[in-house]
């Protein structure tokens, strides 16, 4: 072994050291490390393989679907060996039938097209603020969100604001600045008034429900009935399938944000502190769920809006404090008895 290839000794130094030289920039340039900032995103992992559960439920579906034709067909035939007309009854009701399910596919490929379109223009203003937008991008930006509540009478102001005052500005931002007060402003207060009533909806049904089934059932149909509505508010009007889709994403949106921990300080917070323990249980459940059905009508107009919020307020909690106070106050002079 050669003294070059014996390991060196730990030796300690000091950065400032004068005596101390190192490489010029240059050498560290190299292919693998120069030109890093112009490289392309990696692409999204995507899971390999066949999705199982999915084609489990597609095969059943399958299935399903056959077994109930061929149960209608059985059906119709033997109508027809009994009687001609109730045979061409049964066939008439059939066609009825499959035609309603036709339309009924249809309306919610229809919400699941606007929802995407929504989703588009909103993705597409995301990026263009997180880039500076320039002149071109927000005046497309405009024009969709325009084309978006072409029929909406209650906008024909806003708009005609919009298409006077829209060619004397020059800055992008500006101009999705003057959309949104024209154009959302008016729809983002429609919208407080929507949860607003669910809020205090669900809050005194829960209130006085026997049963607590029967709480889990209102609730969660009138959330999603509140969902539709917030939708539909802003260009969306998804069927029953999109809603599903849009609550499981508002759900997931609100995990992300923090927003699903509604404890005892909040409720101290929206009911008055050490008023919980002299409240009734009833009272307790139907203010939290009401809460928390603010919450949920936030989480939907954050994800249903058509542009995010630049300047205009954004819905929070504090502003439906006042319907749960109202039931607070009921509760309250109507002499609730605390919780054993």
């Amino acid at each position: 072994m050669t003294a070059a290839d014996k390991p060196r000794k730990p030796r300690a130094f000091r950065l400032d050291d004068s005596r101390i030289a190192l490489p010029p920039p240059a050498e560290f340039d190299s292919p693998a490390v120069t030109g890093l900032d112009d490289a392309p995103a990696p692409a999204p992992m995507r899971p390999r393989g066949w999705r199982w559960g999915a084609l489990f439920l597609s095969a059943i579906g399958g299935l399903i679907s056959l077994a109930l034709g061929l149960w209608v067909a059985d059906f119709v035939g033997r109508l027809f060996q009994r009687e001609d007309w109730l045979g061409y009854l049964a066939l008439g009701l059939a066609v009825i039938a499959l035609f309603a399910a036709l339309m009924i596919a249809l309306r919610e490929i229809a919400g699941f097209l606007r929802l995407a379109r929504v989703s588009a223009i909103r993705a597409e203003a995301d990026g263009a603020l997180l880039r500076g937008a320039d002149k071109r991008l927000a005046e497309r930006l405009s024009s969709r969100v325009e084309a978006l509540f072409a029929g909406r009478a209650e906008l024909d102001w806003g708009r005609r604001r919009l298409a006077e005052h829209r060619a004397d500005i020059m800055d992008g931002r500006e101009l999705m600045v003057l959309t949104e007060r024209e154009m959302l402003q008016p729809l983002d207060r429609q919208a407080r008034a929507v949860i607003a009533v669910s809020v205090r909806r669900v809050a005194l049904i829960t209130a006085v429900s026997p049963s607590a089934l029967l709480d889990v059932g209102f609730v969660a149909l009138e959330n999603l009935a509140m969902l539709r509505r917030l939708a539909t508010l802003y260009g969306g009007r998804p069927g029953f399938l999109g809603s599903l889709r849009l609550a499981r994403l508002v759900l997931g949106h609100i995990a992300l944000t923090g927003g699903v921990a509604l404890g005892e300080d909040v409720i101290q917070q929206l009911i008055g502190h050490g008023l919980t323990a002299r409240l009734s249980a009833r009272l307790g459940e139907g203010v939290l769920n009401g809460a928390f059905t603010g919450r949920i009508g936030i989480a939907a107009v954050e994800l249903c809006r058509p542009l995010p919020f630049i300047e205009a307020e954004r819905p929070r909690l504090r502003d439906f404090l006042a319907e749960l106070r109202n039931i607070r106050r009921q509760g309250a002079e109507g002499g609730a008895a605390p919780s054993s």
